[in-house]
């Protein structure tokens, strides 16, 4: 157990003034080469990222741990640094497995904008269309709305004790329905596409609407037109189909008494996997993120015009924090534009992030709950030179 007293945001301003250019080795190392080797400049850059998230977590207050990769062009380079068991002291490794959590969103919003993109569905598509047998206070939704949080559906992963309940019955299976269930009967938030409010049930539904229109599960067809032709092989979707690694533990203050423990057991936990479902049921490696980011924003996945639509800021958001379909699009400083998607579930954090500006896939993998990667891929992203434009 390890108690965290110095939030990462000042952790990494303190860095920033503090480790300059210092070049220092970490413990695993980074592992840099297979997507070529990058100019002098850019492996200096690596170099010193590695001296800061090595300072990072040797800090009192820092993370135990974590994972960072960051492609430019075909450089790629991966950073492990920390451990990954506390209890064993056992270091972090390039390759461990973590929960990715709501990062997941991005896959299964994937699928349903490659279902768009071939017209097999359609934005302005309506629950009442795909799925009459849902309440009729959600008949006019539409998929569009769905996608990007407009819905007004409220959010299952709110429900009282539901959390004690995954951790009490870890073996339960919970199908949708009872997911729905939990909040079927609760007056939406707001009329559809008049405000905007973050919801794991939009994308439980929109796995039910890719059910519906493909006949198939949304798992299969994220397997189906993602995973397998991009050839992802360490990524799993665990609650649905064999897992054959475990992730890392996952450090969380479970019982509240300011302490974080281990809350994974080494053994699935079917309540937590299939409760989540699309809407975060993922095990992935940061490399695999990598490569699924560098495919969806290099154009390798969506149609132009579906991956336009993907992008587009909506309504009802402050200057700094806008969400797309099935992506985030935040200005950490008001003006560095990112795409992407975070994630946060028991003892696992996750941010995929790809910066336009330093044509960059920045992934960063966490497993305690009181680190926060946003702050770590920013750290990243500010050692980063801007794309230099074309003539």
């Amino acid at each position: 157990m390890r108690k965290t007293v110095l939030s990462l945001a000042s952790l990494a301003a303190a860095l920033l003034l503090a480790s300059g250019i210092a070049l220092a080795a970490v413990p695993g190392g980074s592992a840099a080469g297979e997507k070529g080797a990058g100019p002098t400049n850019t492996i200096a850059a690596d170099a010193a990222l590695d001296g800061a998230l090595k300072s990072l977590v040797a800090r009192h207050g820092g993370p135990p741990g974590a994972i960072a990769v960051v492609q430019r062009g075909k450089h790629r380079e991966v950073h492990a640094f920390g451990v990954g068991n506390i209890e064993t002291g056992r270091p972090m490794r390039a390759d461990d497995h973590m929960r990715i959590a709501s990062a997941a969103k991005a896959f299964s919003g994937g699928v349903a904008l490659s279902l768009v993109g071939k017209g097999e569905l359609s934005l302005n598509d309506t629950i009442g269309e795909r799925l009459p047998e849902l309440p009729d206070a959600w008949s006019e939704v539409t998929l569009r709305q769905l996608l990007n949080h407009t819905s007004g559906i409220p959010d299952y992963s709110q429900t009282p004790n539901l959390g004690k309940e995954l951790l009490a019955d870890r073996d339960r299976r919970w199908s949708s329905t009872e997911v729905i269930a939990l909040i079927e009967n609760i007056k939406p938030q707001f009329p559809a596409g008049t405000g905007y409010q973050y919801s794991n049930t939009d994308y439980v539904l929109l796995g039910e609407v890719i059910g519906a229109v493909t006949g198939t599960s949304w798992a299969q067809q994220v397997r189906d037109r993602i995973l397998d032709p991009l050839h992802l092989d360490h990524t799993f979707i665990p609650g649905i189909e064999p897992v054959p690694v475990r992730p890392l533990p996952g450090y969380f203050d479970a019982d509240n008494d300011g302490d974080e423990e281990n809350i994974e057991t080494g053994r699935t936990w079917p309540a937590l996997e299939t409760s989540e479902g699309p809407a975060g049921a993922m095990v992935s490696n940061a490399e695999d993120l990598v490569t699924f980011g560098d495919a969806l924003f290099h154009g390798r996945l969506l149609q132009p015009r579906t991956f336009h639509a993907m992008v587009t800021e909506g309504q009802h958001h402050p200057p700094n924090s806008n969400y797309g379909l099935g992506l985030e699009i935040v200005r950490p400083d008001y003006q560095t534009l990112i795409w992407g998607h975070g994630g946060f579930l028991p003892g696992f954090k996750a941010v995929l992030w790809y910066v336009p500006s330093r044509d960059a896939v920045i992934v960063v993998l966490t497993n305690t709950s009181r680190a926060n990667p946003p702050d770590l891929a920013e750290l990243i992203l500010r050692t980063l030179p801007e794309r230099t434009p074309q003539p």
